[in-house]
């Protein structure tokens, strides 16, 4: 896509390639491998420049072209001339306004293009429109990528292992098999995920956290990793502040490791189911029952944790980075009703 912008740029006086990503961050990613291509092809004159008020990029070529990079906002896509690429669409925050916002910006010249690019995720997103559109719209033109059709045409990769390797039957269908899915068994839809990412939250520091510090802790020494999430509370918002991952390290370095944000948290929720019940008896034997919350996985519990996250979702009283392996994570919790009529939680 950044090789087809740069043609354009350079086939046409004074045009315009307009890019829209997800999140700023994808926005300079798109950038740098447009610099990548232009330093490749020993391309000269080409100026950039940042508007980080705007949170705009541009890419200015010697004839008047440009290629503009933005987040994808319905408001700061608007009043734009050109050429359109719509990069990770179904990742687009309010996509369908996005789109409604964008379309203009190639209704000028019948030359102009729109071209939307993804990873397939739901049945309602913007994306999805755009494919089942195509389907049978002469004016619009639509192909599909698999992981199977990019080895027939010469990508070296063993597939099995790589299916081996990804270990959850819906990324494996999303990201390889290009598979639009359905959203009922979801605890959390990608929109309701998406709505309460912020860029930039992550500290290193905890010691510059000024609002209430709740940390939570699911333990493991062996296959699966111990994670350790760090929130802070400022007003009625929660802000995941660090997410730290200890792979396979011994209980005594994880003590070492908690009982240091100890001395920053209000409180510790910590699974003390299997592995992590005598990591939690250490804790609360040091810093006591107040700060040291002991949770038994059991079903029920493991419904009221999943319904409360659902509400804080909802209510957007979450903020959580923009990560794709996190919104994956969460997206991946699914809730099936068994044959008894329970409820269960898998992910």
């Amino acid at each position: 896509l950044s090789y087809f912008a740069i043609k354009r740029c350079i086939g046409f006086n004074n045009h315009k390639v307009v890019v829209i990503s997800p999140s700023e961050r994808q926005s300079k990613e798109f950038m740098d491998k447009v610099k990548l291509h232009i330093t490749g092809l020993k391309l000269a004159k080409i100026d950039f420049f940042e508007d980080a008020v705007a949170n705009i990029l541009e890419a200015r070529f010697p004839n008047g072209s440009k290629i503009i990079a933005v987040p994808s906002k319905p408001e700061t896509v608007r009043g734009f001339t050109g050429d359109v690429i719509m990069d990770e669409a179904s990742f687009f925050d309010r996509g369908h306004e996005v789109y409604q916002a964008v379309f203009p910006t190639i209704t000028r010249k019948k030359e102009f293009k729109l071209i939307a690019i993804s990873t397939p995720r739901s049945k309602k997103d913007v994306f999805y429109f755009l494919w089942e559109t195509a389907k049978d719209d002469p004016l619009w033109f639509r192909m599909k990528l698999t992981i199977y059709d990019a080895v027939e045409k010469g990508l070296n990769i063993d597939v099995e292992e790589l299916k081996r390797g990804i270990k959850n039957d819906r990324a494996w269908r999303a990201e390889y098999l290009c598979e639009f899915l359905d959203e009922e068994e979801v605890l959390l839809p990608y929109e309701v995920i998406q709505a309460c990412e912020e860029e930039n939250i992550l500290v290193d520091d905890l010691r510059a956290l000024q609002g209430d510090v709740y940390i939570g802790v699911d333990i493991a020494r062996r296959h699966d990793l111990t994670v350790i999430a760090v929130l802070e509370k400022l007003g009625s918002v929660l802000y995941l502040r660090r997410l730290e991952i200890l792979r396979q390290l011994p209980f005594s370095e994880q003590f070492k490791v908690l009982d240091h944000m100890a001395g920053f948290a209000r409180k510790i929720a910590i699974d003390e189911t299997g592995l992590g019940m005598q990591l939690a008896e250490e804790l609360a034997k040091k810093w006591g029952e107040t700060k040291i919350e002991r949770v038994y996985f059991t079903a029920r519990v493991k419904e009221e944790l999943a319904e409360r996250l659902k509400r804080h979702f909802e209510d957007k009283t979450i903020r959580i980075p923009v990560d794709n392996d996190l919104r994956e994570d969460l997206h991946s919790v699914k809730r099936t009703v068994t044959d008894a009529g329970n409820i269960r939680y898998e992910g």
